[in-house]
């Protein structure tokens, strides 16, 4: 006891998924990694780590949720600090979406806000009894009549659930929702740099990785931390006993570091990562003027992946997809002119939404002179499954002349 205070008895997994989700928001950090990086600090059984991840990706991915279901306690909203607001996120979470027994969730929530302001634990047990009486009509509504209490129910934005019905009928939708709330599964792709140690890639990742032939110069844009890169040298030397010359472009100096660093580290040296917009591949030394073959993994709003990136949902708007779209015409123009006669240009992105995907590749080869482009076999969208592979578009498209 400190300053005539009572320490808070909150469980560990408790107090990591808080400070795990209290990163997210200070430090504007990506969960996934935080996590990553937590499970070889933290000394936690395996099972409270996993229970802390759960709640805290929860957290997070229903973030709107919660906090409509916080504000429905509260007298003013407004008023409430950040940290406590986080706190409270975690008990939501577990009444709305897990259904915990409501007096262990009143009495660890009042303890999560104990930790980070002992003054508000009594405001705390309030909000909470009444967030626990509330959640029993949860999600507020008839979700097979409103719109709002069914996107509820998932903890996804309304616009976001009306896109995906809008496209794919509300029956796929709510499959895809389901499947958005479960963990991702976890795939290993063998590394022959490294036989000891396996390398975390998705199926549908590797599986566009697959589309790029090996025979000649290859160029891929967006590299980002590397993993398509060594899908491309892991299938080459399995399959042609040698590395092959990759040109690896991203925008950010520090990612193409990043990127040199674990080629670097896996003993690659066939591979050039080099920095810079990719709208404009003249500009970046390094880059020849033709390709065998091109990967352009396209900047996209990440809804095939949103179990992966529980931040996407709730930061994503619908002007961020338009200007998506936009930005993935213009790399894929200019991705083309780099195309050698003959040669294949891969368009991929981790979108589950038309204007990103065929829309983009639709207004590709009409703008491009007849017959110079053809679609080949191969190309494949998939949507989020529910123990199965993350959504993904790929589209095969060969320079003829």
């Amino acid at each position: 006891m400190a300053n005539g205070r009572r320490a808070s008895k909150a469980t560990p997994a408790r107090l990591l998924a808080l400070r795990l989700t209290r990163e997210v928001r200070n430090r504007e950090a990506y969960l996934r990694e935080l996590v990553n990086s937590a499970r070889e600090t933290t000394q936690l059984p395996p099972e409270e780590f996993d229970f802390a991840q759960v709640l805290a990706f929860g957290a997070v991915m229903c973030r709107g949720t919660l906090d409509e279901a916080i504000n429905r306690s509260l007298s003013s909203p407004r008023n409430i600090k950040p940290k406590v607001r986080d706190a409270l996120r975690i008990s939501a979470y577990e009444l709305l979406f897990l259904r915990k027994p409501e007096h262990v969730v009143v009495d660890q929530g009042v303890e999560l806000v104990r930790c980070v302001t002992p003054r508000a634990a009594g405001f705390a047990n309030a909000v909470l009894h009444k967030m626990a009486r509330d959640a029993r009509d949860f999600p507020w509504g008839d979700v097979k009549t409103d719109d709002a209490a069914w996107a509820r129910s998932f903890g996804m934005p309304l616009w976001l659930a009306e896109r995906l019905a809008a496209q794919y009928g509300r029956d796929v939708a709510t499959t895809v929702m389901e499947a958005d709330l479960r963990p991702a599964p976890r795939y290993l792709r063998d590394n022959p740099f490294d036989p000891d140690n396996p390398f975390a890639c998705d199926l549908s990742a590797q599986r566009v990785a697959d589309l790029v032939p090996l025979d000649g110069t290859i160029l891929e844009i967006g590299a980002g931390r590397g993993t398509k890169t060594m899908l491309l040298e892991s299938r080459a030397f399995e399959t042609l006993g040698h590395t092959v010359p990759i040109h690896a472009i991203d925008l950010h100096e520090y990612r193409a570091r990043l990127h040199a660093e674990r080629m670097q580290q896996a003993g690659i040296e066939d591979v050039m990562s080099l920095a810079g917009d990719a709208c404009a591949l003249d500009a970046i030394d390094g880059v020849l003027p033709h390709y065998d073959a091109v990967l352009l993994d396209a900047p996209c709003s990440g809804t095939g992946t949103m179990r992966r990136h529980p931040e996407i949902r709730w930061n994503l708007t619908p002007d961020d997809v338009a200007e998506l779209a936009a930005l993935q015409r213009a790399l894929l123009d200019e991705a083309a002119r780099h195309v050698a006669v003959g040669g294949t240009l891969v368009y991929a992105t981790c979108s589950i939404f038309d204007e990103e995907n065929q829309q983009v590749v639709d207004t590709f080869l009409a703008a491009q002179p007849q017959d110079a482009w053809c679609i080949d076999e191969g190309s494949f969208a998939t949507l989020p499954a529910l123990d199965g592979p993350d959504g993904h578009f790929a589209a095969v498209l060969q320079r003829v002349k």
